[in-house]
């Protein structure tokens, strides 16, 4: 428990991304199986805990200290783990060896809603004072250590290429959700000791985004600096001078969040720009997807053939179940820019304009129910360039519209 807590401790005090990503590399080289594949699922957000609620940690602390003096220390600190951690008496049992990560990660897993508070108690007892703000991070389920799963997956990356294994991490982001903490195997492979990557089913994997990029290098030189100054026309000038508009297509930037729909005959997933599955907030649009492929587009509400604010998706977002009034309220679409997948013929090779073209395609085909292509809109945001020739788009404008068909 000691190393993670170190780690903990570093990343949060650690405001750099490099420092942060050699924080994590060094803890994947000092770390043994399966400490740090549970490290890693706890940095991620895909470690599967009964969470502990804060409530009852605070009703453990308050057993044995004042209770005012634990609100007052609470309210000054801020933060319910370091409060804990700083507060709780002097261990009982300071004698006995700490746990290892993956002690602790059983015990938790295995405990049943009964067992937690003495479970706890007894942790806070043999553990010191940084371990315990480790764990109450664990038991609450949120670390909040400024480490995003990609970066994690970055930080693997780079880890195996210091051991001369090449793994770019979209090749990990492609196997994560086919592999179960503490991935061994996954290590295994970054590590060298394993020839091949892990065995996965990768049917309903989340494929890394093609994600877009601003077109700036492409409108100035280097020795051009942009200023507000330049007129609508003059861009526009230098946008024909310099970007060849025949060579792209538009597509507007609309108030939803970006998703990724992984279908096969038999199940959906749906997944965050980063890699995140959101199914269990979206599962009127998951049930209508079985026709087999892979869609990149914009999650939106869309009632009535209108495309709702943000602020009616936002109601949905981040929910592990939702209520039927919700599903009637806020249902669910997903606007269409590109097919990365169709069946089990992989795209993502091809240019863009092969692959809108098979979209089209397989929209037509299959008829999904909340695949909209056009909609009545109430507000769009921007709008999407991409290169016809290229595999990834360029994201620039700032539009407010009314209708557009």
């Amino acid at each position: 428990m000691t190393p993670f807590s170190q780690l903990l401790t570093g990343l949060v005090f650690t405001p750099g991304r490099n420092a942060k990503l050699t924080l994590l590399q060094r803890y994947f080289d000092a770390a043994p199986d399966p400490d740090r594949g549970w490290a890693l699922a706890a940095v991620c957000g895909a470690l599967d805990l009964r969470a502990a609620r804060p409530s009852l940690i605070r009703g453990l602390v308050e057993e044995r200290v004042d209770p005012v003096l634990f609100r007052l220390s609470y309210d000054y600190v801020g933060d319910l783990a370091e409060t804990v951690s700083l507060i709780w008496p002097t261990a009982r049992e300071a004698d006995a060896p700490p746990p290892s990560l993956s002690q602790v990660i059983e015990a938790l897993r295995g405990a049943g809603r009964s067992e937690m508070a003495p479970l706890l108690a007894g942790l806070f007892d043999r553990l010191p004072a940084e371990e315990r703000f480790a764990l109450v991070k664990l038991a609450t389920g949120g670390l909040r250590v400024g480490v995003s799963a990609r970066l994690a997956k970055t930080a693997l990356s780079q880890w195996a290429a210091s051991r001369g294994v090449p793994a770019p991490v979209e090749a990990i982001e492609e196997l994560w959700h086919g592999l179960e903490a503490p991935y061994e195997d996954l290590f295994a492979w970054l590590s060298g000791a394993a020839p091949e990557p892990p065995a996965v089913d990768l049917s309903l994997a989340f494929r890394p985004m093609m994600l877009a990029h601003p077109i700036d290098q492409g409108l100035y030189a280097a020795e051009e600096l942009r200023e507000n100054q330049e007129s609508e026309s003059e861009t526009l000038r230098r946008l024909e001078a310099r970007l060849a508009p025949a060579a792209f297509a538009a597509e507007w930037k609309w108030d939803g969040i970006r998703v990724q729909a992984v279908a096969t005959a038999e199940a959906a997933r749906l997944y965050s720009r980063t890699g995140e599955e959101v199914s269990g907030a979206f599962p009127d649009l998951a049930e209508t997807l079985r026709a087999p492929g892979c869609l990149d587009g914009e999650l939106l509400v869309i009632r009535d053939g209108v495309v709702r604010p943000f602020a009616e998706l936002q109601r949905r977002l981040g929910r592990k179940t939702v209520s039927a009034k919700l599903l009637r309220e806020a249902p669910a679409w997903i606007r269409a820019y590109d097919l990365l997948q169709d069946g089990e013929e992989d795209l993502r090779g091809a240019p863009f304009s092969v692959r809108r073209a098979r979209l089209e395609q397989w929209i037509a085909r299959h008829r999904p129910e909340r695949i909209a292509r056009h909609a009545r809109v109430l507000a769009v945001l921007g709008f999407v360039v991409a290169n016809l020739c290229a595999l990834v788009g360029s994201l620039f404008g700032d539009y407010v519209g009314e209708t557009i068909w």
